[in-house]
C-alpha cells in the first residue's frame, strides 16, 4: 500500500507531563469507504483515518496525503463546479476544500454537528449529510454554505442509514433514493414528493443510481439485484431482476454513460451487467478476498474494487489489473480456533520488517521504513473458497512464528481444527535463500505435539554454544520439545535439517510458555502456575518457582536483558511478578490485569499493557512505571514489539532512545507513541511527474543520468545538438509497416550517439579524459542534451570545438541492455 499514514487516535488521553501521542504506522483501513477518481482519472483519492490520501492510478504511487484535522474522515467528492477540487467531511462535521494537485488546503466550514455519511450531488455547490440528534434515529440533509460559515439547512429523508452505500443521488440531485432494511425511500427533490416502497423476506444492502435516467439499482441479502423504474409516479414501479450472486451483494455503480452496472460481492468476482441485456454478463474471478465497494471512473476506463484483506485494486474496463494498492494486509478469514494473530509480532533482521500473520495460511513482511508490504509467505499452500451463507469454512492457520537471531532460520507452526477429526498440527523449518532472498521449507515435521503448541522460540546466538541453533516447543500436551539441527548429507547430496533431540515435562501440568535467557544458557518453561528453569544442552531440570498462595496460570514468560539478566519475569491475569535468580526470591510484584507483555532487546525496559488499554513501560529492576499513557487505542491490545531505532529518534523519553515500541490492536492497526509534530496539513510522497509511467518515446531517447561521484570539478562543455536525432527522425517518419525489427536497429542507433574523438589533444589530455570523463544524459520539457565533463578541458567554443570521451566498455555494455530493453517494449503506438 501505499500512503505512509501517521494519526493521531480518537481516544487518547494523555496528561499534562505526557509529550507523547499516539500515531496509527501502518494497518488503518483504506476499504471503510468508497474511493474516488478524479475527473481526468489520473489520481484516486483513498480514505485513510484522518486523511485523504491521492494516489497516481497509473503508478500505484502516493502524491500527497491530505491530513483533515482531528476526527475520521467519512466521505470525499469532486467540487462539481471545480474539477481540480475535492471536498472532505470528517465525522465531527468539519468540511475542507482542498486542491490536490498542490495538496492545499483552500477552505474550511464547521457544521454545527456530527456527520455519519457524506456525498455532493448538487450542481449548486451545496452538499447532503447524515446527522443524528439520537442514535439509532439518522437524518439527511441538505445545506449551503457562505463565505465563512453554513447559511441554510433543509430536511431532506428520515429513517436512512449512516452508510453511503446506502443512499444515492440521480440525475445530478433531482433526486434521492435511500434504502433501510426492506423499504426503499425514494425522493423527488424538486416536487418535494415522497414514496415507500417494501420488498418481502430480503434486506437490502446497497443502491445505486443511474447517472441519467429515472433509474436506480438495489441489491440485497439474497444475491438478487434489482433495477427499479418509475419509481418517483408509480405505487408498483416495474422492475427488473439480475441474478447472479449467491451471497448478498456488497456493492454496485453504474458507469458514467449508465449503459453497464457492476456488482460484487463476497465470491471475489466482480460481475459486469449490461443494461438491457440481462443475460449478457462478464466476469472477473478469483480477485483474492471478499469485495466491499466498487466505483467507476468517469471516463468509463477505469474501476476500483476494495477488498476485505484491506488492499484496493485499480481494473481497466477489460478486465485487465492496473495497479494494486495494499495496506498491511488484514486477515479477513476470521478462524475460532485461532483467534487474532495467533502468531504475534516478530522482527525480520534481514529486510528489518515487521512479520505477523497476512492471509490466512500466510505470513507477511512489512517494512516500517516505507509502509508497504514486501511480500507475503504462502506456509500452508491451500486454496480458499467463497464462503458458505450458513456454515463456516475451517482453514488451517499459521499459530506460531520464530525468527533466528540472524534471520537465517524461520520456524511456524500450523493447525487446523474443526472439532470433529483429528488434530492437523505440522511443525516447519524454513531456511533462507540468499539467492532468491526468499525462505524456502528445509523441514517439515507432522503432528510434533498431539495438542496445541502455545510457544516456538530459537536460542539466541551466543559464543558460549558455538552458534549451534535450537528450536523449542511448548504445547498443551504437557511436554517441551527441543530441536536440533543435524547433519543429513548422504551420497546423493548435501543437507542438513532438525531433529527432535529432548522431550521435557513437569508433573501433569500444560507447558504454556518458554523464554531463553540473554546467553542461551537457560531456558524457563512455565508449566500451569510452576516456573521452572532448565539447561539447554542435557535438557536438565535446575529449578522450580511459584508464586506462594497463587495458582494462577502463567500466561508470559520474560529474561531480563543486559544489566537485568538476572531478572526473570512472569505474568498471570492479575499480577506482574519479578524473581531474582541469584537469590531465587521475587524481586518485586505488581497487580495487573495484563494482557500484552514484552521486553526491549537493546535495554533493560519492558512494556506491558492492561485489559483497560493503559500502557505501562517498567525498567526491570523496578515496579514503578517509568512512562504511563491512560488508553493508547480504543480497541484491545493484541501484541506488542520494540523494534530497533532505525533513524531519528521519535520519542522524548530515555526508554525510547534505542527502541521504538510498536503495538497492534483488534483493528489491526499498528500503533506507536511518539512526540507532537509540528501542525501540517499536507505530506507529499512524490512529484506528480515523477510517478508517472515513462512513454515509450521517452523510452527511446533515453532518461538515463550517470555522475561520477569522485569527480570534484570540471569545466562542462555543452554538446549541441540532440545525439542520434537523424536516426530518431528517419524511425518516426517511416510507416511502422515498412519499418524492421527493433533489434536490428539497436547498433545504428548506438552509433549514432558515439562522437568520433578530436585527436588533436596531447597524448595527456588523453589520458585525463579517460580516468575522469563522463556522459551525461539529461532530459528536459523540450529536448534531451548531452553534456561531457572533463576535469581539464580549456574554455573553448562550445560549438566549434566541443570535446566528447570514448565510452567505456562497461558504458557501452549498459547501452546495449538499455537498448535491448528498449526493444522489447510494445510500439504499436507508431501506427496511430
Amino acid at each position: 500500500m501505499s500512503a505512509h499514514t501517521k494519526e493521531l487516535v480518537d481516544t487518547s488521553v494523555v496528561t499534562e507531563s505526557d509529550e507523547l501521542l499516539v500515531f496509527v504506522k501502518g494497518g488503518s483501513s483504506i476499504t471503510s469507504f468508497r474511493p474516488l477518481f478524479s475527473h481526468d482519472s489520473k489520481y484516486l483519492f483513498v480514505i485513510q483515518g484522518r486523511s485523504v490520501t491521492v494516489f497516481s492510478s497509473a503508478s500505484g504511487e502516493v502524491i500527497h496525503e491530505l491530513q483533515c484535522r482531528n476526527k475520521s474522515v467519512i466521505g470525499i467528492a469532486i467540487h462539481p463546479k471545480n474539477p481540480l477540487q475535492i471536498i472532505s467531511c470528517s465525522s465531527d462535521g468539519t468540511v475542507i476544500y482542498w486542491d490536490y494537485l498542490d495538496g492545499v488546503e483552500l477552505r474550511v466550514y464547521k457544521i454545527r454537528f456530527g456527520c455519519s455519511a457524506f456525498c455532493m450531488p448538487f450542481q449548486d455547490g451545496s452538499i447532503s449529510v447524515v446527522s443524528s440528534k439520537q442514535e439509532g434515529e439518522y437524518k439527511l440533509l441538505r445545506l449551503w454554505f457562505g463565505e465563512k460559515k453554513v447559511n441554510k439547512i433543509s430536511f431532506l429523508l428520515k429513517n436512512v442509514l449512516p452508510d453511503e452505500k446506502m443512499i444515492a443521488f440521480g440525475k445530478k440531485g433531482e433526486f434521492v433514493a435511500a434504502v433501510n432494511k426492506q423499504t426503499l425511500y425514494t425522493l423527488s427533490i424538486d416536487e418535494n414528493k415522497l414514496r415507500s416502497h417494501l420488498i418481502g423476506g430480503r434486506t437490502f444492502t446497497c443502491v445505486t443510481a443511474h447517472p441519467s435516467e429515472t433509474c436506480v439499482a438495489t441489491g440485497d441479502n439474497s444475491g438478487r439485484i434489482l433495477l427499479w423504474y418509475n419509481f418517483l409516479d408509480a405505487k408498483l414501479p416495474p422492475k427488473t431482476v439480475l441474478h447472479w450472486h449467491a451471497l448478498p451483494v456488497s456493492d454496485c455503480a453504474f458507469t458514467s454513460l449508465g449503459s453497464h452496472l457492476y456488482s460484487v460481492g463476497s465470491e471475489s468476482v466482480l460481475v459486469k451487467w449490461t443494461i438491457g441485456h440481462k443475460q449478457h454478463r462478464e466476469f472477473l474471478p478469483r480477485l483474492g478476498a471478499p469485495l466491499s465497494h466498487v466505483v467507476c471512473s468517469s471516463d468509463n476506463t477505469l474501476i476500483a474494487v476494495h477488498l476485505a484483506d484491506n488492499s484496493l485494486q485499480v481494473i481497466t474496463s477489460h478486465f485487465i489489473i492496473r495497479q494494486v494498492i495494499q495496506g498491511l494486509t488484514h486477515n479477513h478469514v476470521r478462524q475460532k480456533a485461532s483467534g487474532l494473530l495467533p502468531a504475534g509480532l516478530l522482527y525480520d533482521p534481514r529486510s528489518q520488517s515487521l512479520v505477523m500473520n497476512g492471509k490466512v495460511g500466510h505470513l507477511q513482511f512489512f517494512s516500517l521504513q516505507t509502509n508497504k508490504q514486501l511480500y507475503n509467505l504462502d506456509i500452508v499452500g491451500q486454496n480458499v473458497v467463497s464462503a458458505h451463507r450458513h456454515q463456516a469454512i475451517v482453514y488451517t492457520e499459521v499459530e506460531n512464528a520464530a525468527l533466528s537471531d540472524n534471520g537465517d532460520w524461520l520456524a511456524t507452526v500450523q493447525r487446523r481444527q474443526d472439532d470433529w477429526s483429528m488434530h492437523e498440527i505440522t511443525l516447519k523449518f524454513w531456511s533462507y535463500d540468499c539467492d532468491t532472498q526468499l525462505y524456502k521449507l528445509n523441514t517439515r515435521v507432522d503432528l510434533p505435539h498431539t495438542q496445541k503448541v502455545n510457544r516456538l522460540l530459537f536460542r539466541p546466538s551466543s559464543e558460549t554454544h558455538g552458534n549451534t541453533p535450537l528450536a523449542v516447543t511448548c504445547s498443551d500436551d504437557e511436554k517441551f520439545k527441543t530441536w536440533e539441527l543435524v547433519d543429513d548429507t548422504d551420497i546423493y547430496r548435501k543437507n542438513e535439517c532438525w531433529s527432535c533431540e529432548a522431550c521435557g515435562y513437569y508433573k501433569n501440568y500444560a507447558a504454556k510458555d518458554g523464554a531463553f535467557s540473554d546467553d542461551g544458557s537457560l531456558l524457563a518453561v512455565a508449566f500451569d502456575h510452576m516456573l521452572t528453569l532448565w539447561i539447554p544442552e542435557n535438557n536438565a531440570l535446575k529449578l522450580a518457582l511459584s508464586v506462594p498462595g497463587s495458582q494462577e496460570p502463567i500466561t508470559r514468560v520474560l529474561f531480563g536483558r543486559l544489566s537485568c539478566a538476572h531478572l526473570l519475569l512472569m505474568s498471570t491475569n492479575t499480577k506482574l511478578v519479578v524473581w531474582n535468580l541469584l537469590t531465587c526470591c521475587i524481586e518485586w510484584c505488581k497487580e495487573m490485569n495484563i494482557v500484552m507483555m514484552c521486553m526491549d532487546p537493546l535495554t533493560e525496559h519492558l512494556a506491558a499493557a492492561t485489559e483497560e488499554n493503559e500502557l505501562q513501560v517498567f525498567h526491570a529492576s523496578s515496579s514503578t512505571p517509568v512512562y504511563t499513557h491512560k488508553r493508547v487505542s480504543d480497541s484491545r491490545v493484541v501484541c506488542g514489539i520494540f523494534l530497533p531505532s532505525t533513524g531519528e529518534c521519535t520519542g522524548t523519553h530515555k526508554w525510547q532512545q534505542s527502541s521504538q515500541l510498536y503495538v497492534l490492536n483488534e483493528k489491526q492497526e499498528l500503533l506507536t507513541l511518539e512526540k507532537e509534530r509540528a501542525p501540517g496539513t499536507t505530506s507529499t510522497r512524490g512529484t506528480i511527474a515523477a510517478n508517472l509511467p515513462p512513454t515509450p518515446f521517452s523510452l527511446l531517447l533515453a532518461q538515463i543520468a550517470k555522475t561520477d561521484s569522485n569527480h570534484a570539478g570540471g569545466q562542462l562543455q555543452k554538446q549541441i545538438g540532440n545525439p542520434g536525432l537523424t536516426v530518431v527522425k528517419e524511425l518516426m517518419s517511416a510507416p511502422a509497416y515498412t519499418l524492421p525489427a527493433v533489434d536490428s536497429l539497436c547498433s545504428t542507433f548506438l552509433q549514432s550517439l558515439l562522437i568520433a574523438k578530436d585527436n588533436s589533444k596531447t597524448e595527456t589530455q588523453g589520458e585525463e579524459e579517460k580516468e575522469h570523463g563522463q556522459v551525461i544524459v539529461t532530459e528536459s520539457d523540450s529536448d534531451s542534451e548531452m553534456e561531457s565533463i572533463s576535469g581539464s578541458s580549456p574554455n573553448q567554443s562550445a560549438v566549434t570545438e566541443a570535446r566528447s570521451v570514448s565510452l567505456t566498455a562497461e558504458n557501452l555494455q549498459e547501452k546495449f541492455i538499455y537498448l535491448e530493453k528498449v526493444s522489447r517494449e510494445d510500439y504499436t503506438w507508431l501506427n496511430i
